[in-house]
């Protein structure tokens, strides 16, 4: 199963980088009264495990939401159909009814 990503919105701001460098690899973003942890997580039980560490250092927990994994921007391949190069096609003539001769 592919890892799945969850926002962890906790009340204050975490107050050292030792304390991040403990919670793992999540990104930080920090906002006026929260901070929002981002994480990947494999399944439920590394997600509670991680929830349970941010409880373990007095941080209260006010939201966690799955989001969709961050991936790098890549522009699909947009170019226009295009056949390939044939030779000109031959024409046989017709009469007024669209039948061959």
């Amino acid at each position: 199963m592919a890892e799945r990503a969850y926002e962890v919105r906790v009340a204050g701001l975490v107050p050292t980088q030792d304390l991040l460098e403990e919670l793992s690899d999540v990104e930080v973003a920090e906002h006026e009264f929260r901070t929002v942890l981002t994480g990947h997580f494999a399944d439920q039980a590394a997600l509670h495990g991680f929830l349970h560490r941010l409880r373990a250092f007095g941080l209260e927990v006010v939201e966690v939401r799955r989001v969709t994994a961050t991936e790098p921007a890549t522009e699909p391949a947009t170019e226009p159909a295009t056949e390939p190069a044939t030779e000109p096609a031959t024409t046989t003539p017709t009469d007024e009814t669209g039948t061959p001769p």
